[in-house]
């Protein structure tokens, strides 16, 4: 198998899956994101909230309490939001991503299954496709992909090869105990997302222990920035609402850094959702160049 082959043209798809679940977003060391309600932070602990933050919306499943969300300790985030996403067991997605000049848009809905997160999403932009992750397996339809009209399906049980770890990498659960121990949780402040009352967290990782966690390889070590930065929102219900990532993998022999941009939000928890595999005439699992 022509791994470096693969890498390239599979790496606009693990990227949108990893981004879809959208927890194990990470920015660069400066812990500024670029982001517009991430450059509302004035460093402080916590922000007042809006003078509309108690005001109800009223009418859809997504509605909490106006009030402003108990505050999670270091301890308590991992469990607290694994927790609630496990309760609800549900939810739908959308994540806008940027990356040397190039953009990506993708929505869906996924699920916590028997083995793992569950998800069916489409993608527009630098690589339109349409994935299903189920039972193991992920299926993916992409123009660049050379499988025409069928859906390329690919085998994720095998947690050391390269579509095990991009398997690894849609799971929630696996993402989260990467923040189960971080170097530091802070409340930035009381924000509202979709009309929702939520705190909004930076979580300060080490890069190793996320690797680790991660059950990545430690040559990627060198891929990553001194620390990972997640900015989350999470509601009253400890559900998370919203990502915003920037990362800046270091150049190649001291040259330029690489940045890529991702946000993501959140809605629906608990709806039904229907993710189905593809009928089995449309499948395929002759990847062309995999060989």
């Amino acid at each position: 198998m022509r791994v470096t082959s693969l890498a390239r043209r599979l790496g606009t798809a693990a990227l949108v899956l990893t981004l879809g679940t959208g927890l194990a977003s990470c920015s660069d060391g400066s812990g500024s994101p670029d982001s517009s309600a991430a450059d509302e932070s004035t460093g402080s602990t916590r922000e007042a909230p809006a003078d509309d933050a108690s005001e109800e919306t009223g009418g859809t499943e997504d509605d909490t309490d106006a009030a402003t969300p108990a505050e999670l300790s270091a301890d308590d985030f991992y469990p607290s939001v694994m927790a609630a996403m496990r309760e609800a067991e549900t939810f739908t997605f959308t994540t806008t991503s940027g990356s040397a000049g190039q953009s990506q848009e993708m929505s869906g809905q996924a699920r916590f299954g028997d083995d793992g997160m569950e998800m069916k999403a489409s993608s527009t932009g630098a690589q339109p496709m349409e994935l299903i992750l189920l039972d193991e397996a992920m299926y993916m339809k992409s123009a660049e992909l050379g499988t025409g009209d069928k859906w390329l399906k690919i085998d994720l049980s095998d947690p050391s090869s390269l579509f095990g770890m991009i398997g690894k990498a849609t799971d929630p659960e696996v993402m989260f105990k990467a923040m189960e121990s971080p170097e530091k949780l802070e409340l930035v402040g009381s924000e509202e997302v979709d009309g929702i009352p939520t705190n909004h967290y930076r979580i300060t990782m080490d890069p190793s222990r996320y690797l680790e966690a991660m059950d990545f390889p430690a040559a990627m070590a060198d891929m990553m920035p001194e620390e990972l930065v997640t900015e989350m929102w999470v509601d009253g219900d400890n559900l998370p609402r919203k990502f915003v990532q920037t990362i800046d993998v270091p150049g190649a022999g001291g040259g330029a850094a690489a940045s890529s941009t991702t946000e993501g939000t959140y809605a629906d928890f608990g709806t039904d959702v229907e993710i189905e595999a593809p009928p089995a005439a449309e499948v395929t699992e002759d990847f062309p160049g995999a060989a």
